[in-house]
């Protein structure tokens, strides 16, 4: 009789560690860190913040503040990768103004904007994403730009 009650409260116990682990892995938030990575581009990006808490469903902004050290304005192509490649359907981009071909003007810095939201990690996704723009020159994409 003692030895099956113990059984209980043990079964007891492991079961609300689980469900309390569960829960936790569908509420709590998802560690966002927000990158950038320059090919070739005399160009300096800082973004603000550079880390986020993200809870999951709650849009975030954050701020892309790009500084073009070059006499010119530059022509730079911006892409977007969500790191781990198998968490990359758990963060929605809805705005990015860098991404795509744009103009970058020189010695001042530029803010773009991008919003976000991130679904839970649940069972399979991950607690910490890395969002990262990748800026290259305009021409490496599009040669017919370079003459």
């Amino acid at each position: 009789m003692m030895l099956a009650r113990r059984w209980l409260l043990l079964l007891f116990l492991l079961l609300s560690g689980f469900t309390g682990w569960l829960g936790w892995r569908y509420t709590s938030p998802v560690t966002v860190e927000i990158s950038s990575t320059v090919l070739n581009l005399p160009f300096e990006v800082e973004t603000i913040p550079s880390v986020v808490e993200a809870k999951p469903g709650e849009m975030v902004r954050v701020i892309y503040r790009v500084t073009n050290s070059s006499l010119t304005g530059l022509e730079a192509y911006a892409t977007i990768t969500i790191e781990p490649g198998q968490a990359s359907k758990q963060l929605e981009v809805f705005l990015s103004q860098c991404t795509g071909l744009n103009t970058f003007q020189n010695n001042r810095p530029e803010e773009y904007e991008v919003l976000f939201r991130v679904e839970p990690a649940g069972l399979m996704g991950s607690q910490h994403l890395v969002l990262r723009h990748t800026f290259e020159a305009a021409t490496a994409r599009y040669p017919e730009l370079d003459q």
